[in-house]
């Protein structure tokens, strides 16, 4: 029985080095390889880490600072393990407007278009006052004339918003809390004096201000529609 399991335990140390020595040549895909596709734990973690460094280094230096070394510096990883996740810098600012738009300032369907405007309102302020927020903003600014493609990022992110507030709107009309309404135009309404209170920061914008502004755009909405 000794003698089986020694051998069996050889057996098994013979395989590990040849499987160690086909993947450091490429032929297998080793452990650090399966964990970064497998979704969740360590992997999560570390993407997590340079979403949020991505956004520090456009706060701090704006787009033209946020380079792959910088990045992978700050973030404590390695330049291939950034580039693993993202070839290109376009794919790197997609997937951070993506998840910061949808874990941040979220679209809610609760059966109160008013409420859940305001909670939309008030969402985008709040994250529009911090640095990630900011450095969002300068992404979505981005001239036309930018020849660097993350002005298309940029659009596709605000199109595609746009479409999932439309869908809301629409059902608001579908259940009598709205008239027809198009949402880049409601979007602006809203935004708007957001933005207003962002560039003054001359007192906190409240939940208050943002119930206000949505009552006020919801009751011209009806004023037009009667009209």
């Amino acid at each position: 029985m000794k003698r089986l399991a020694s051998a069996d335990v050889a057996r098994r140390l013979q395989l590990a080095v040849a499987l160690r020595g086909i993947g450091r040549q490429g032929g297998l895909m080793m452990v650090d390889d399966l964990r970064a596709r497998r979704p969740g734990g360590r992997t999560r973690l570390v993407t997590e880490r340079l979403r949020s460094a991505a956004l520090e280094i456009v706060a701090e230096s704006g787009i033209d600072g946020l380079q792959y070394e910088v990045l992978a510096s700050r973030a404590q990883v390695g330049r291939a393990t950034v580039y693993r996740r993202w070839p290109n810098r376009d794919d790197l600012f997609r997937d951070v407007l993506t998840h910061f738009a949808e874990t941040t300032v979220q679209i809610e369907n609760t059966g109160d278009i008013v409420r859940d405007l305001t909670t939309f309102l008030q969402s985008f302020a709040e994250a529009s006052m911090t640095p990630a927020g900011r450095a969002v903003l300068q992404i979505l600014l981005r001239r036309t004339d930018e020849n660097d493609g993350l002005h298309h990022v940029g659009v596709e992110l605000l199109d595609r918003r746009t479409g999932e507030l439309q869908r809301r709107l629409d059902r608001a009309t579908e259940a009598g809390q709205l008239p027809p309404a198009e949402a880049p135009f409601v979007n602006m309404m809203l935004i708007g004096p957001v933005q207003w209170f962002v560039l003054r920061r001359d007192r906190p914008f409240l939940p208050e201000d943002a119930q206000a502004i949505v009552e006020l755009v919801v009751a011209g909405l009806w004023r037009d529609h009667v009209d």
